[in-house]
């Protein structure tokens, strides 16, 4: 079986745009686990899609149920489909989330982490809408400060950075992720 390769970065990196493009390419499954966290929701509580949101779960029950809930969607992953050749891409906060250690991080597979500024990255969670755990006073003093905790724990576990442009071409983008798994020899079997 092929490695997974997992795509890590904070919010709006690009990583489902480009975990996608590059599970196309290598004809691999694409999953996300904010996707993996709402069915799993879904399946359990038996609500609709859009109460099971990874946003809506954290504003009803709360941070620490939320990770909790994301850390076993994770070891379920892990228990049925380690090494299955898929692309992921983690949610922002999984590789912080103090329920799941390090080693069962990086036994998901090829760590990717897509890098880009603060900057860049605020711009286009913006342009979305100020999501809540962000929203009070000072939203971009609130981001800065994930930022500033999230960067170093992903550059921890990264087996890849990939440093992106503030307007990255996605095909020069996917390329460079291709060529630089291919030249780790991350993609020897293919």
């Amino acid at each position: 079986m092929s490695k997974n390769i997992v795509f890590l970065g904070i919010k709006h990196c690009g990583k489902s745009t480009h975990g996608k493009l590059l599970a196309e390419r290598l004809d691999r499954r694409f999953l996300d686990t904010d996707d993996m966290l709402s069915m799993a929701y879904q399946e359990k509580f038996g609500c609709p899609a859009a109460e099971a949101a990874p946003r809506e779960i954290m504003k009803k029950h709360g941070e620490e149920f939320f990770r909790k809930f994301e850390a076993q969607v994770i070891r379920d992953y892990l228990e049925k489909n380690r090494d299955n050749g898929d692309v992921l891409a983690l949610g922002g906060g999984v590789p912080c989330n103090d329920f799941l250690s390090t080693s069962e991080l990086k036994s998901l597979g090829v760590m990717l982490h897509l890098a880009i500024s603060a900057d860049t990255a605020f711009k286009r969670i913006a342009a979305g809408g100020i999501p809540p755990f962000l929203q009070g006073d000072d939203p971009y003093a609130k981001f800065l400060a994930m930022y500033d905790k999230r960067l170093p724990r992903y550059n921890e576990i990264a087996d890849i950075v990939i440093n992106l442009p503030e307007e990255p071409v996605k095909s020069e983008i996917a390329e460079l992720i291709y060529n630089t798994l291919k030249e780790k020899k991350f993609l020897e079997n293919i």
